[in-house]
Parts: structure tokens; C-alpha cells; sequence
């Protein structure tokens, strides 16, 4: 076969290779030495990256529940097909649930909150 031009290796290469100290311990060249490089950290992009950083913002809230009314309302007028008198009594008992159901929620929460005063103590120092 025909020499590629580099010069064939005799065993003792810089790669690998040990060398005897004086102390008499092994040591290996920083030639062999391997590198270790972590892997890049992918990062997640497009529409979930968005939405999940969305979502811990603080303009959430107000948006999520403007589009809430729009859509209630969007569904109310289908319902009613334009029919203005249908709409608002659609509209008005959907309100007056919201209400009910929003008083329960809030006495039901201030009352597990109020029920053990102290409970808030203990994270004090």
C-alpha cells in the first residue's frame, strides 16, 4: 500500500502515553487529558416558551379575563341571533351566577383563612 505522507507512529505517541516522575508516580501529558465539555442547554422557543412566561407575567390576569367576557359575550350573541331582548336576559343570568358563585368562593375562603389565626404567626420570626 502507498504512504499517506505521515510518518507511521512508533507506540510511543503524545496521546496516551505515561511518564514515570521522579517521585516515581505515574503521570499522563495534558495532551491526553480530555476535555469535558457539558452539553448546550436547549432552550425551549416558540408558543410554550411564550405562554408559560405569559402566564407568570403579571398582565395575565386582566387578559385572560378580557378575553373570557369577549368570548361569553361573542357566545351569547350567537345564542340569541341578534335578538337584543334574549341577549341581555342570557347575559343577566349569566352575571347574577358569576356573582353567586364568586360570594361562596370569597366567604368560603375567609373563613378557612379566619379560622386558625395563628397560622399565619408561625412563618414569623
Amino acid at each position: 500500500m502507498a504512504n499517506s505522507g505521515r510518518p507511521r507512529s512508533t507506540g510511543s505517541s503524545s496521546r496516551g502515553s505515561s511518564k514515570k516522575s521522579s517521585s516515581g508516580k505515574t503521570t499522563r501529558s495534558n495532551a491526553s487529558r480530555r476535555t469535558t465539555r457539558s452539553a448546550p442547554v436547549r432552550t425551549e422557543s416558540g408558543s410554550p416558551e411564550f405562554f408559560k412566561k405569559f402566564a407568570a407575567s403579571k398582565a395575565a390576569m386582566p387578559v385572560i379575563f378580557l378575553a373570557a367576557v369577549i368570548l361569553i359575550v361573542g357566545i351569547d350573541l350567537l345564542v340569541s341571533w341578534n335578538s337584543y331582548g334574549l341577549f341581555f336576559k342570557i347575559l343577566g343570568v349569566e352575571i347574577l351566577i358569576a356573582v353567586i358563585v364568586w360570594v361562596i368562593l370569597t366567604l368560603v375562603f375567609s373563613r378557612k383563612s379566619s379560622k386558625d389565626p395563628d397560622a399565619s404567626l408561625e412563618d414569623e420570626v
